[in-house]
């Protein structure tokens, strides 16, 4: 019985809340991002998309829980290796390539949003998020050129580099941002996000630099309920 205080605050609370319209609320939310690419100093290209829930907490702030996909292009990680091979009977010389090209991620994270003013259409963003590394698209290849005795050919083969030992399964990171209230239940955010982990740590891509994820992204959230 010593709960039933606190269960009754709680529920007071909670129906307050839903009659103000302050309520439990979720959507859904996409946009466009751009990455730094630390070997290029370039920005690669990116989409993001995904689901998110909030409580609220006080009359301008809000718990907010998101999960979500997010694709990371335009990565120019490229190994080439050369050589070659004589025997009596004929000589190989070959180039192999492989180039990283993108990385997918399921996201998770945990964030605090919050206005100036109930009525405010502006609100801050503040969060944590923890990507877990699903995909990643690569493109490899092998050419052989043989040369024997009176004649010349070339062989095609894909090498199988093991690029999954390359790239770090997970990344956790912070991401701020701020959103406005174009419509009741739709909002256009900017997000800044940043990584701590680096992203492809393997020596097989000679990185002079750490690819610590810095990304600007800018997107729609529809409220759903």
């Amino acid at each position: 019985m010593k709960f039933l205080p606190f269960l009754i605050a709680a529920l007071s609370y909670w129906n307050l809340s839903m009659v103000s319209g302050q309520g439990f609320q979720a959507g859904v939310n996409a946009g466009y991002l751009m990455h730094l690419q630390p070997e290029t100093y370039g920005l690669g290209p990116g989409v993001q998309a995904g689901v998110w829930a909030s409580w609220p907490v006080t009359p301008t702030s809000r718990l907010q829980l998101s999960m979500g996909h997010r694709r990371l292009g335009g990565f120019n990680r490229l190994y080439l290796e050369t050589g070659i091979s004589s025997t009596p009977a004929e000589t190989r010389r070959t180039v192999s390539a492989i180039q990283l090209t993108a990385l997918r991620y399921l996201d998770a994270e945990a964030g605090w949003a919050f206005q100036p003013s109930p009525e405010s259409p502006w609100s801050c963003y503040a969060g944590a998020y923890y990507a877990h590394l699903v995909h990643w698209q690569d493109f490899d290849f092998s050419i052989t050129s043989i040369e024997k005795p009176g004649r010349r050919g070339i062989e095609i083969t894909d090498p199988n580099w093991p690029v999954r030992n390359e790239l770090n399964s997970g990344d956790v990171g912070l991401r701020l941002g701020v959103s406005y209230q174009l419509l009741d239940g739709l909002s256009a955010q900017f997000h800044l996000r940043k990584g701590f982990s680096d992203l492809v740590p393997g020596a097989l891509f000679t990185d002079t630099s750490k690819d610590h994820l810095t990304a600007f992204s800018l997107g729609l959230s529809a409220r759903l309920f």
